[in-house]
C-alpha cells in the first residue's frame, strides 16, 4: 500500500532473478539453465503473479492504481576491462545511458510469442533485432529493460536498450530479473 503524498512515485515489487546461459548448446537443447528457459520461466511467473494481475490499493490521498507492468531486465554479468573496450562502445555507453534505444508497442498473444520475439531481438534477428544491431554494433553489448503490460489477452512490450560496454565472452551468463511496477494516480 502506498503511503505519503507522492501519488505518481513508482512502486516496485521485486519478483525473481536468475542467471541464464547464452551458450549455444544449452539453448539449442532448451536446457533449464539456458537464457531461453530462464526467460520463459521468469516471464510466465511474473505475468501470472498476483502483483501483476491485481491492482494494488492506494492510500486516501490518491485514487486507484494504474495498470501494473512487468519490468524484465537482461544483462551480461561480466564485462571486459575498460582498457580493453573499444572507443565506440565507451561512447555508446555514455549516450544510451542518458537516452536508451527504444522499441515501443510490440504486441503478442502469448508468453511463448513474446519470448520468441525477445530471443530473436536480442540475437539481432527479425526486423527489430536487425535495427537494434545497426545501432548497437561492433562488439558492444546491449543491456535490456523490457516493460510488459497486459490488455485483455494481449501482452504489450516496450524495450529500452542501453548499448555499451562489451561483455567478456569467457562468461556466457546473463543476469535476468523480473519485478512489477505501478503508480497511483493523484485525485
Amino acid at each position: 500500500m502506498q503511503t505519503g503524498g507522492n501519488c505518481s512515485a513508482p512502486h516496485v515489487t521485486a519478483l525473481d532473478s536468475e542467471l541464464g546461459s547464452v551458450g549455444f548448446m544449452k539453448n539449442i537443447a532448451e536446457h533449464p539453465e539456458s537464457i531461453r528457459a530462464v526467460a520463459k520461466r521468469l516471464l510466465t511467473k511474473a505475468v501470472e503473479s498476483e502483483a501483476f494481475t491485481t491492482r494494488p490499493p492506494c492510500d486516501g490521498s490518491c485514487s486507484s492504481a494504474q495498470q501494473s507492468q512487468v519490468v524484465y531486465k537482461v544483462e551480461p554479468t561480466v564485462f571486459l576491462a575498460e582498457a580493453e573496450q573499444q572507443q565506440m562502445c565507451l561512447s555508446l555507453e555514455e549516450q544510451t545511458r542518458n537516452k536508451p534505444i527504444r522499441f515501443d508497442g510490440r504486441n503478442f498473444e502469448s508468453i511463448d510469442k513474446l519470448n520468441n520475439w525477445l530471443m530473436e531481438f536480442s540475437q539481432g534477428r527479425g526486423d527489430d533485432g536487425k535495427l537494434l544491431y545497426e545501432q548497437c554494433g561492433s562488439n558492444c553489448s546491449p543491456r535490456y529493460t523490457f516493460r510488459i503490460s497486459q490488455n485483455d489477452e494481449t501482452l504489450t512490450v516496450s524495450a529500452d536498450v542501453l548499448c555499451g560496454l562489451a561483455r567478456d565472452k569467457l562468461s556466457d551468463l546473463y543476469a535476468v530479473s523480473t519485478a512489477v511496477q505501478w503508480r497511483c494516480d493523484a485525485k
